[in-house]
């Protein structure tokens, strides 16, 4: 037997005595984030496998960081040699796997694309290793295993002392959180997909929850708090949470899902607030239109049961 042959043999001994691992693809920011771990578990515990994350996306880019790590989550970062065993032969995301995908037709059962996993809001079975690329936003899927998520989806670390300090105001009376998102959405290939939601919305939301929950306090958390005072009304019920730039997103996600209520932007950052809030009386109040390009569906993303305005 040839060296190659034998490293070649050895290679693939490795690989078969590797568990059924499920990697998943992790990029974006956190509510991005949370929508793929809310696949990758479901996933995990449909199938037994275990669950691992790509998060190579964070060494190559810098204006989002990597938070699942502050939430006490199923499933630990992938090993250089399980991305290699799951991939190959291709060695991670890149112009090799897109070879391998045109000319090995069992690898688009190794690398499944969200469009060939997730049809008409139907996930289809995963039976072996794979790796998984996609955003997965989806409302069923979290939806599927919520009480596990919610109880996964905690705090490692006890929040600033400055939140905890809002946590108390927020908990001493009926609370509703305003997410006002401007942020990288004001950037033009931002507008054009996305867009900004109105004031207009804003104020219907408002006038939705008052006339419902009698001395409700709104508290607005924006990543733009300049722009939404001009936006919001400033009024007597309405506190601005103007943000502690510390990096720590994970913990204004938790505050916003603290609150009683919630009115969330065209965002999966207040989409997971609403979605983590355990209020069972809660109203979540939600844009109409999610997206401003008419190509863009956002039919799957929103629950039915939450109010759209």
């Amino acid at each position: 037997m040839s060296v190659a042959s034998q490293v070649h043999g050895h290679s693939a001994s490795r690989r078969r005595k590797l568990k059924p691992t499920l990697i998943l693809r992790v990029r974006g920011g956190i509510g991005n984030q949370l929508f793929q771990y809310a696949l990758g578990r479901k996933l995990a515990l449909e199938t037994g496998m275990k669950l691992r994350f790509d998060r190579s996306e964070y060494d190559r880019y810098f204006d989002r960081n990597y938070c699942l790590n502050h939430f006490k989550i199923d499933g630990l970062t992938a090993t250089l040699s399980e991305l290699s065993s799951v991939l190959w032969p291709a060695q991670a995301v890149g112009n090799t796997l897109k070879l391998c995908r045109k000319f090995y037709p069992f690898y688009q059962r190794r690398y499944i694309r969200e469009d060939e996993l997730l049809r008409d809001g139907v996930l289809s079975p995963v039976k072996q290793s794979a790796y998984l690329d996609g955003y997965w936003q989806n409302w069923e899927i979290p939806w599927a295993i919520q009480d596990q998520l919610r109880a996964e989806l905690l705090l490692k670390k006890p929040m600033v002392l400055d939140r905890l300090k809002l946590m108390q105001q927020i908990k001493s009376g009926p609370s509703a959180a305003l997410h006002v998102r401007y942020g990288d959405y004001s950037q033009s290939h931002n507008l054009q997909n996305f867009g900004l939601c109105s004031p207009g919305y804003y104020k219907g939301a408002m006038d939705f929850l008052c006339e419902r929950v009698p001395d409700v306090t709104f508290f607005v958390f924006s990543d733009s708090p300049e722009r939404a005072r001009e936006v919001i009304p400033q009024q007597e019920n309405v506190c601005f949470v103007d943000p502690l730039q510390d990096g720590k997103d994970h913990e204004d996600l938790v505050l916003m899902s603290e609150c009683d209520h919630i009115v969330t932007a065209n965002s999966t950052f207040s989409w997971w607030a609403a979605f983590l809030n355990r209020n069972e009386a809660k109203h979540v109040v939600a844009p109409l239109k999610w997206f401003k390009n008419p190509n863009l569906d956002d039919s799957q993303i929103v629950p039915p049961h939450w109010q759209r305005l």
